[in-house]
């Protein structure tokens, strides 16, 4: 499947962006010793430890913040996250949990709790909470792409294509919406919606390398070959080299080889 997909920077955009975050953590920490008590400073580094994948030095950074003023729900919303990346799923739906204790009709603390609970397999708690996260903020486009991931997951693809496109509606959609909408669509045999929605998906990030192989099994089951080797090809082209496409390398070179130039 296509939900983790997460497009590639450039290398040397990459490390201009660790450069610019070394800095502000620089700049967070000197601020910090010139005031220790402020639970805000912390917060701030905290976050840009964790951008920089310092886990624990951000998780130290929230907890300084909670011990210096333990109703800040935005330093337990901030701890949750990191224990999601250290796949701590208890602590962070603890964490979310007293983030929502003090702000109940908070969106983004209900989404995060919901993903955590997708996370620990708990799909009913999560699909209840995401829907509280619905209610509360109506225009909280994160909780519908989070629940349409969800259900792709599970194979519920009416209801994947359904909170995709309520999500497209709301903020115009990224590639990767587009990437999973097509598949659903594709899983449900809408050939034509499908087509339109990698297509798209494609035009925004053109450097998805398995939308391509999509394409060419849609365009296939379409029974449209000359479309279906267009796609094998650059499929082939930009899969060559890559590990992990290496098995739908061989099958989409035998699919190639197969169809000659109908």
């Amino acid at each position: 499947m296509l939900i983790c997909h997460l497009s590639g920077c450039p290398a040397e955009e990459t490390a201009q962006q660790e450069r610019d975050l070394k800095r502000e953590a620089l700049k967070l920490e000197m601020g910090q010793e010139l005031n220790p008590i402020d639970p805000e400073g912390h917060i701030e580094l905290g976050k840009v430890y964790h951008q920089l994948g310092k886990h624990e030095k951000a998780i130290e950074s929230f907890q300084t913040a909670i011990s210096l003023d333990d109703t800040h729900q935005h330093a337990y919303n901030n701890l949750g996250l990191v224990y999601i990346d250290q796949r701590m799923f208890l602590l962070a739906i603890e964490m979310f949990r007293t983030a929502l204790e003090m702000d109940p009709d908070n969106p983004a603390f209900y989404n995060n709790l919901g993903y955590a609970f997708t996370l620990s397999d708990r799909f009913e708690e999560a699909l209840e909470t995401y829907l509280k996260a619905i209610e509360s903020d109506a225009t909280f486009v994160d909780t519908y792409y989070n629940l349409a991931d969800a259900f792709l997951f599970r194979e519920s693809y009416p209801e994947a294509i359904k909170y995709y496109k309520a999500g497209i509606e709301l903020d115009g959609g990224d590639a990767t919406a587009y990437f999973n909408l097509g598949l659903a669509y594709e899983k449900t045999d809408e050939l034509l919606p499908a087509i339109q929605s990698y297509e798209k998906g494609l035009s925004l990030d053109s450097t998805e390398v398995e939308a391509y192989y999509r394409l060419a099994f849609v365009y296939q089951k379409k029974g449209d070959h000359l479309m279906m080797n267009r796609y094998l090809d650059d499929f082939i082209n930009r899969a060559e080299g890559i590990p992990s496409f290496q098995q739908q390398l061989l099958k989409a070179q035998q699919m190639r080889r197969t169809s000659g130039d109908r």
